[in-house]
């Protein structure tokens, strides 16, 4: 189902709250595709379906499907800089992340306003690279955020799962300024988990955060409603 708008005017949509970068990311494109729609060079009719969940849900669960030869074969695409073309995978369909064992994953959700919804699944193994590069995902998703507060600060809270089940808040209470997450978690060597985990320490009789690994975040990005967005 569409509402009749165009790939364009979708894209004018989410440009509210995304850049061209992030609604290039979710289609799985060269953010130059996403231009040349804006600019009325190509339809963006191969996006359509995608866009529309983007607007309607704010995440993507299908990939736009490449283009293919007569032969059933992905078309090359051409690379940046006058590059030698390469094919690119496959991405019809229906999108589900399959992860390698030990590895971590993440999803992004986009609200109204600029807000974001990323969601990391961590490896409970310590030590794992997984782990590591997940630790890293939220710092990354954090500093994101914290340069885009030239349109109003930005504040962050987390919903944090345990390896036994257990789901804990933590900045349930108006969230943090992005800015002082960032600060905090470098006191523990830019380890976000360690400081998270710090801060539920001793929250449960019978949780031992420090025994008990962390397998799941969920950070909500949002506007810090005592600083309305600049335009």
């Amino acid at each position: 189902m569409t509402d009749g708008r165009s790939p364009r005017d979708l894209i004018v949509e989410l440009r509210r709250s995304m850049t061209n970068r992030e609604i290039a990311n979710e289609l799985q494109r060269d953010p130059r595709m996403v231009s040349k729609i804006l600019r009325g060079e190509t339809s963006g009719e191969a996006y359509r379906k995608t866009l529309t969940e983007l607007v309607s849900t704010g995440s993507a669960s299908t990939v736009p499907a490449r283009r293919r030869r007569k032969d059933g074969s992905v078309v090359p695409v051409r690379a940046a800089g006058g590059e030698k073309s390469t094919t690119p995978p496959d991405t019809g369909g229906r999108y589900v992340a399959q992860p390698k064992r030990g590895a971590y994953t993440t999803r992004t959700s986009y609200m109204p306003e600029g807000g974001r919804i990323h969601e990391i699944t961590l490896p409970k193994t310590k030590g794992t690279k997984g782990r590591g590069e997940g630790t890293q995902e939220i710092l990354r998703r954090a500093r994101s955020a914290a340069k885009s507060q030239a349109w109003g600060q930005k504040n962050v809270k987390f919903e944090l799962t345990f390896a036994n089940g257990r789901v804990m808040e933590v900045g349930s209470k108006g969230g943090y300024p992005v800015s002082d997450f960032l600060r905090k978690s470098k006191e523990f060597g830019n380890d976000a988990i360690s400081w998270l985990m710090d801060q539920t320490a001793g929250r449960y009789s019978n949780l031992d955060v420090h025994k008990v690994p962390v397998t799941g975040v969920r950070m909500n990005v949002y506007n810090n409603p005592n600083t309305p967005p600049k335009r």
